[in-house]
């Protein structure tokens, strides 16, 4: 009785919309009216077939690539280092997750408005000739400048993650491979890393997966832009449905990065629990 109605609100504003969506996914509506067509698979058809779909497409798996290993390289690393005895270390930790809790619009326009002014006034000061011009303004700069946004904002939840892991972790192991003369990278490669394989198993997934549905902050950040530099397939989606009015189309778009979504975590749960059983 008591989860009955967070089950009803879960049906009508999660399910629904889902099987809503995948519903819309074989249609030709518009987004805008009641009247729509049933067309089969002729949106899955086009979308195989559209070229203009390619780039946003690959921009999202590098930008998914890179933010997954970036993001969790940076936070054990992290982790690692907050984890010690140090005086400031929770002042530390607050600093660093403070970027989660801000709104992705907030920190896609802040952080636009620092790579146009203060970051190129900077640049050009020091003579470092990278950073004299807008990183976001040039094409082959914008995405990695949007990945290395993503994983400032990010990076704080996935090191309260490991640090929950490392905190778990029992003293005496760590003591004992002390005792025996393990070496620093030596306790961390066969006692620390392996002793945390959960933490590890729930931060590739979790990051891989928003990353992969990332729209908000790259909207705030670049548009998409240049051109479509670092247009994400999230991007893409929106503007199908609500500029081009082709609702059942963008409907299939999303249809189908939730099948991507859904396969890429499925594969990489199975690898990394197996990881975990042979550890």
């Amino acid at each position: 009785v008591m989860f009955l109605p967070m089950l009803i609100l879960f049906l009508i504003f999660s399910t629904y919309p889902v099987i809503q969506g995948v519903f819309y996914s074989f249609t030709d509506w518009n987004g805008l009216g009641s009247e729509f067509q049933l067309i089969g698979l002729e949106n899955y058809k086009t979308f195989f077939h559209d070229f203009v779909v390619l780039k946003p497409l690959k921009n999202t798996f590098v930008y998914a690539f890179w933010v997954t290993i970036i993001q969790n390289v940076c936070a054990l690393a992290l982790a690692l280092a907050l984890n010690q005895k140090l005086k400031t270390r929770n002042l530390l930790r607050t600093f660093i997750f403070i970027p989660v809790v801000l709104s992705a619009l907030i920190v896609g326009y802040l952080w636009s408005y620092l790579f146009t002014e203060p970051l190129a006034m900077l640049g050009d000061k020091l003579g470092i000739e990278a950073m004299k011009y807008n990183l976001l303004g040039n094409k082959s700069t914008a995405l990695a400048a949007g990945i290395f946004v993503s994983v400032w904002k990010g990076v704080g939840y996935t090191m309260v993650i490991y640090l929950a892991g490392l905190q778990n972790i029992d003293k005496e192991i760590q003591e004992a491979a002390l005792v025996d003369g393990a070496k620093g990278f030596q306790r961390f490669r066969y006692i620390t890393f392996p002793l945390i394989a959960p933490s590890f198993t729930i931060n590739i997934v979790l990051v891989m997966e928003g990353a992969f549905k990332q729209y908000d902050l790259i909207f705030a950040l670049t548009g998409g832009g240049p051109g479509n530099a670092s247009e994400l397939l999230s991007l893409t989606i929106y503007r199908e449905s609500f500029e081009y009015y082709r609702a059942g189309y963008g409907a299939t778009m999303g249809v189908i990065l939730a099948l991507i979504i859904i396969v890429l975590s499925l594969l990489e749960l199975v690898v990394l629990r197996k990881r975990e059983d042979n550890i």
